[in-house]
Formats: C-alpha cells, structure tokens, sequence
C-alpha cells in the first residue's frame, strides 16, 4: 500500500489489514498521528477532543485544507467513525460553517468531507452573519466569531456542533451561541485543539 501523506509503499501491510482496516497512512505516519481522546472545559463549553494540534496532524490538516489535497479527507476520522456514530446516537451533525471564500478557493466543503461516514442527520440552516476569515488573524479578532452565526432552521432534539480544530472556540461558541434555545441538548466535538491558544 502507497502512503498517501508520504509516499511510501508499506510492503509488510498484508491484504487482510488493508482491506478491515481500510487505512490510507503507512504504519510510520500513523504512529506520528497520536490519537489523546480528552475532554476540555472552555468558558460554558464541554469539548471532546482527539489530538493535539501539533505535529502530524497539523502537517496532514494543511495539506489537507490548504493544498487541496482531498484524498486525504479519511485520514483524520479512521478508527474513530463508528466510535462517533455510536456514542453520539440520535444525535444531528452541526458541521462549522467555513467562509465562502475559503469554500471557492478549496472546491469542497473539509468538513462535510471529513464526517461524510458519520452516519448522523446534518443540521441545515446554520449560516454566517458575515464571510469573516479566521486565518492571520489575532486572538481578539478570532473572539468576534462568537456572535457571527445564526440558526434558521427547526427545532432539532439533540445537536452534536463538530469543527476540526479549536483555537480559541470562537467558532464553536458561536454555533452552540446560534443553536442554543433551538435544541434541547448540544454537545461539543473538535478533531484537534491549540492550547497555546486556549484559556480554561
């Protein structure tokens, strides 16, 4: 199997591992993308997070969203999917909207890509107040994200708000902002946090 991060042909992966286990990394880059399930407390927010911002995951995360390199949309979630599906049973997916312009310049939706074998009813009718774009900018311009979503859509018994990483959770406190009043019970998913950015 050809690595799809590295390159690198895995020739001691036999057929049977390939094809339960349906893995996309070599062993080496796998064992670099260290998995921390934990959760983090942040202001009234309770987040279940997976890895660290760091490392492989970052390396994977850029090449990922800012190469355009969608092969790699199945990386982030193996072994995790059906651990999603059944823990957060019931549960309607609230995907982080991404600005227009970032959706233009990539020709996909990241998220929708990465949760497509999430077997959970989307959220429609979550939107941005305004196309603002995170990248470069500081922590305090991030923190105006808190109150630039807004929900149109039906009552939704229980809402699972996932997004890819968390820096300040501007985002995810602006969706749960949003939905809040509209569901009866909101839990919180993010694939990586930033501490460094983080305040608990």
């Amino acid at each position: 199997m050809k690595c799809v991060f590295c390159d690198y042909t895995d020739s001691k992966i036999s057929l049977t591992s390939l094809f339960l286990e349906d893995d996309l990394l070599c062993s080496e880059c796998r064992k670099k993308l260290i998995l921390k399930r934990r959760i983090i407390k942040h202001n009234n927010l309770r987040v279940e997070t997976f890895y660290e911002y760091d490392g492989m995951f970052k390396s994977l995360l850029i090449q990922y969203k800012e190469c355009y390199d969608e092969i790699l949309k199945d990386v982030f979630l193996y072994k995790l999917t059906d651990y999603i599906n059944i823990r957060y049973f019931g549960y309607h997916l609230a995907l982080v909207p991404s600005s227009r312009k970032k959706l233009e310049e990539r020709g996909f939706n990241h998220l929708e890509l990465m949760f497509e074998k999430v077997k959970l009813k989307r959220v429609e009718g979550i939107m941005m107040k305004q196309n603002m774009i995170q990248e470069g900018k500081n922590v305090y311009e991030r923190k105006k994200m808190t109150d630039n979503y807004v929900y149109t859509g039906k009552h939704i018994n229980k809402v699972l708000i996932v997004d890819d990483v968390m820096t300040t959770g501007s985002s995810l406190q602006g969706v749960y902002n949003a939905l809040n009043g509209h569901a009866d019970k909101i839990k919180v998913l993010s694939l990586a946090y930033k501490s460094k950015d983080l305040h608990y």
